[in-house]
């Protein structure tokens, strides 16, 4: 897995946007400018990670593309939740930050309040 082999101690702090609408390239980067201005973006993976970075270079966010999630059932079983105003089908954008880093968390939790506040639904953390 990607996510855990990026950070030294393996632990991150995850959140999950469950998306309504299908981010739109603007909408990511409206979320991405909400996260923080001075942040810098990198690409991982040929594109399908995007990395937010502090001015000296360490990564502060991951984020994957959105992905769509059609069983009915499968974000309770997911994430131990159930949002019953969300319909079956969600786009699903996960976003981690290393666990020891209070900017990082910070900066994940802004980028998925803000994408969902553009695309309506419902938002997840580990905290």
């Amino acid at each position: 897995m990607v996510r855990r082999a990026a950070y030294r101690d393996g632990v991150t702090f995850d959140a999950v946007a469950l998306c309504r609408e299908r981010p739109t390239t603007e909408m990511t980067l409206g979320a991405m400018s909400s996260a923080g201005e001075s942040l810098r973006v990198r690409t991982v993976e040929r594109g399908g990670l995007l990395q937010l970075c502090a001015d000296d270079g360490h990564v502060l966010a991951t984020i994957e593309g959105p992905r769509l999630v059609q069983v009915p059932g499968e974000v309770r079983r997911l994430l131990g939740i159930d949002v019953a105003d969300l319909p079956h089908a969600v786009w699903w954008v996960e976003t981690w930050a290393p666990g020891h880093s209070r900017d990082g968390a910070a900066v994940a939790a802004a980028y998925v309040q803000a994408l969902v506040a553009q695309t309506g639904g419902h938002s997840w953390s580990t905290r």
